[in-house]
């Protein structure tokens, strides 16, 4: 029997990717509070859902981009105003989470899903919208060797490199200390290009310089793109080093759990936190 697939969360990286499951035929039932996230879906070939529990009901596998481990929550356990996916979804039925969140939530909802004889993997996802939209993503897996294998025809379609770490919430332990790294790094780039201008260097100039000698790296190559990324943003007032805050907190507050020191990681934390 072939999977029939859900999709909740239509934002910047989770419509690209429902939008490629249906423009490859996989024909997702997809879900979103705001209407305006279900724009053209249907058009490529998905259809969409009235509720989560409507979605539930007729899916087998469904994924999550939602933003924070509270939202993870609400959609797959329910809140008090309205049941979540473990209300409508059958046994033997598998949610994927994609979200970025602790280790600990997947586990912790992948608990509460099992009670009810449904599985769960975290996917964690890399490689920004761009390859969103391309279907180039890196994946970042944790759950069973069967739960995993049955993601690969989702998987294929969404991403270029699948990386299975181990049990449920190892996908995300992976994706905190990757994401540490380069947004640690991209502060230090838009320091490195502050002080380049006022130094009367040309900031193009510097970022040429850097790609072909020892300060290369993802961020340096990706600044531009992250400045555009962050002038879109809805917060408003941004910073490059606020843009990743969530992010930072997430992977500060896993290695807290672990009882590993990040210094760098608090420094640039505290740089992120709106100043008082």
């Amino acid at each position: 029997m072939v999977d029939r697939y859900g999709f909740v969360g239509l934002g910047n990286m989770g419509k690209p990717m429902a939008m490629n499951l249906a423009r490859a035929g996989k024909k997702p039932i997809v879900y979103d509070l705001n209407p305006d996230a279900l724009a053209g879906l249907e058009a490529a070939g998905a259809s969409v859902a009235t509720s989560l529990d409507d979605l539930g009901r007729n899916c087998d596998v469904v994924e999550i981009v939602v933003m924070s481990d509270r939202q993870v929550d609400g959609v797959i356990v329910g809140t008090e105003e309205r049941s979540g996916l473990l209300a409508s979804m059958s046994p033997g039925s598998l949610i994927v989470i994609h979200s970025t969140v602790q280790p600990e939530t997947c586990q912790r909802v992948g608990a509460a899903a099992k009670e009810m004889g449904v599985g769960v993997v975290d996917a964690a996802v890399s490689g920004a919208e761009e390859r969103s939209l391309d279907g180039t993503l890196t994946l970042l897996v944790g759950g069973e060797n069967n739960d995993v294998e049955r993601c690969k025809p989702i998987f294929d379609v969404v991403g270029e490199e699948v990386f299975h770490m181990g049990k449920l919430g190892m996908g995300q332990a992976a994706k905190l200390c990757n994401n540490l790294m380069s947004l640690v790094n991209v502060q230090v780039v838009e320091e490195a290009l502050t002080l380049a201008r006022a130094a009367g260097i040309d900031e193009q100039q510097m970022i040429e310089i850097a790609k072909v000698s020892t300060g290369d790296s993802w961020a340096v190559r990706n600044i531009g793109p992250m400045r555009e990324l962050i002038s879109r943003a809805t917060h408003g007032g941004l910073s490059t080093a606020r843009m990743g805050g969530k992010d930072l907190v997430l992977a500060y507050k896993f290695a807290q759990s672990l009882g590993i020191p990040v210094d760098f990681t608090k420094y640039a934390l505290d740089r992120a936190r709106p100043e008082k």
